[in-house]
Parts: C-alpha cells; sequence; structure tokens
C-alpha cells in the first residue's frame, strides 16, 4: 500500500518553520556580495585567456613569416597591395581566424569568410620603412612607397632581432596593413593599439601583445615599444628617435 507523507498527521510537540522574509534577504545580500567579490576575478581570468590567446596567434604568424622567409631566399614578405601579407602567407599559418585577437571587436569586410584580405584582422606587419628609405637608391624608394619594391627584407639584415617587432596589434578601425613610419604622425603612434590588454579606467595604462624577429612574443605595457627605443625601426637613427605615448 503506497503512503502519501503529506497525508500523515504532524508529530505531536514537533514545530515545522520555514525562512522569514527576513532571513530569506539576508541570503539573496550575502550571495550579492559573493557574485560582486567575485566578478573582478572571472573578468581579470576571462581577459588573461583572451590576452594568451591573441599571443598564440601572433607567435604563429611569426612563425609563418619566418618559414615564408625559408622558402624566399631569407627575405620576409615584400610590402605589397594585393595580394598582401595575409594573403601570401596564408599557407603557412592556414586558419583565417588566426588574424583576429579574440579581445578585439574589429568586423570582417566581407561574410564569405575564404578571403584574408577582407577577414577580421587585429594586427599590422612591419613595412621596414627605415631599412629600405636608407638603402634604396630614390627611385627604388618611390617604387616602394608605391607597394611596386618586389623584394623583402632579408632577416640577416637585422641587427637586432630579439628587440625588433614584425607585428604588433592595431587599433580596430584602423584599415591599415603595414607599419608605415612615413604616413601621417607614423604608423606606429597613429594605427597601433597600445592599449589593446588590461586597460585602466583613464585609458593610460594596459598594453598589447608584439612578435619579435627572434620568434618571441612579449606584452609591452603602453608606449614602451617606442620607449626608451623604437622597436619597429632597423636602423640606429629611427630607433633611437623614442616617441612616448601617452
Amino acid at each position: 500500500m503506497r503512503i502519501d507523507i503529506a497525508d500523515q498527521p504532524a508529530i505531536p510537540g514537533v514545530r515545522t518553520k520555514g525562512f522569514t522574509l527576513i532571513e530569506l534577504l539576508a541570503v539573496i545580500a550575502i550571495i550579492g556580495i559573493l557574485v560582486a567579490m567575485l566578478l573582478p576575478s572571472l573578468s581579470k581570468a576571462k581577459g588573461a585567456a583572451l590576452k594568451i590567446s591573441c599571443v598564440n596567434n601572433l607567435r604563429q604568424l611569426d612563425h609563418s613569416l619566418k618559414m615564408y622567409g625559408d622558402d624566399s631566399d631569407g627575405e620576409f614578405v615584400p610590402r605589397s597591395r594585393r595580394p598582401r601579407w595575409m594573403t601570401k602567407l596564408r599557407p603557412y599559418y592556414v586558419a583565417i581566424p588566426v588574424l583576429k585577437c579574440p579581445n578585439d571587436n574589429v568586423q570582417p569586410r566581407s561574410l564569405l569568410g575564404d578571403d584574408p584580405e577582407m577577414a577580421a584582422r587585429s594586427y599590422l606587419i612591419n613595412g621596414w620603412n627605415d631599412y629600405f628609405e636608407t638603402t634604396l637608391s630614390p627611385d627604388g624608394w618611390n617604387q616602394y612607397k608605391k607597394y611596386a619594391w618586389p623584394h623583402g627584407i632579408k632577416e640577416m639584415t637585422i641587427q637586432h632581432p630579439s628587440d625588433t617587432i614584425t607585428f604588433g596589434e592595431k587599433k580596430s578601425k584602423s584599415r591599415h596593413v603595414h607599419m608605415d613610419f612615413y604616413q601621417g604622425s607614423g604608423n606606429d603612434v597613429q594605427e597601433i593599439d597600445q592599449r589593446r590588454h588590461n586597460p585602466s579606467a583613464d585609458g593610460k595604462s594596459g598594453g598589447s601583445n608584439f612578435a619579435f624577429v627572434d620568434g618571441s612574443v612579449r606584452f609591452m605595457r603602453t608606449g614602451t615599444s617606442l620607449a626608451p627605443n623604437n622597436l619597429w625601426a632597423v636602423t640606429d637613427s629611427y630607433r633611437t628617435n623614442a616617441i612616448v605615448v601617452y
């Protein structure tokens, strides 16, 4: 025979008690305090994960640039219009999502998703302007500025491989592809995002990830890629022409 507990009579002398409204409000308040305490930690952990993912993307792009050089007589990808570096390096990095930092809200220029030229992209490649400006003839330099110089910089000519940037994080709205010193006030100042990760409320701190010629990828605080030495430059005169970014 089935016995329904709800139908049983109350046990004499035993008093059942529920939560009072005050007790319920106290529990809700405690839960709210715990959530408020945990949110900053969760947000920080998420930011760290996005930064690490961005580092991995840059490491893959840097590696693809090295492999391209190995297959191209030691020359890095030349500065050119279509096809640009995103397409020329595609056989080496393969997956288009590598072009985008997960902490960047940049949108693709096409929804087709298979054209690296139109994909969402978070990075600029070094244009090596200072090197070519000082080594090319005037005609060659003009050709270079028109994206028509057929050669890239040779890796062996870079004297400070552990302190010379290959890729950096651009501002989300920037359509630039190369870091060029001679455009505007310099793309190293105008187009590079100096504080993509861990930005402060006042917008003056934080930092971004940068890939280097030696294959390393480093997180650098705001402005430290430009001062005391400009790490985008190859020549000593440009490297010591430091710019402070606030």
